[in-house]
């Protein structure tokens, strides 16, 4: 009985050790996020302060806005690898904007600045959320 005991006792710290070595929140689940407010996804943080603005393109010899978001991301899972993410401006809960986000290959800790260009959407006039998900074609 009494080895019994130990062996669950020793399971159990190396499960408590095992939970406390790697804090990095490395998910790709959709996470609504807040236009300007510090947010993690898939093992990237993104610091307080990016920003939404409008860039104005001419297409078919008319002027749009066309959104952009830009900001700094940080690797903080421990391998080198790019940010590729997008980021879904809704209504109501339909989509209004979708942009596609990217960065370079960053180390761990790194940051660099990430930028979305919205090429193919104009600026969302109204919405009532914004979701950081995994980058689909």
């Amino acid at each position: 009985m009494t080895r019994m005991l130990r062996a669950l006792v020793a399971i159990a710290c190396l499960g408590a050790l095992g939970a406390c070595g790697d804090d990095v929140n490395t998910s790709k689940d959709p996470v609504e996020v807040e236009v300007g407010k510090a947010f993690e996804w898939n093992g990237f943080s993104v610091d307080e302060g990016w920003k939404l603005g409008g860039v104005q393109r001419s297409v078919d010899m008319e002027e749009v806005t066309t959104p952009e978001v830009k900001g700094t991301i940080t690797n903080t899972a421990e391998e080198e690898r790019a940010a590729i993410f997008e980021m879904v401006f809704s209504a109501d809960g339909e989509p209004v904007a979708t942009l596609s986000c990217s960065a370079g290959k960053m180390i761990t800790d790194q940051s660099m600045e990430f930028i979305c260009p919205g090429l193919s959407a104009t600026m969302p006039e109204d919405y009532d959320a914004v979701v950081v998900q995994e980058f689909s074609r």
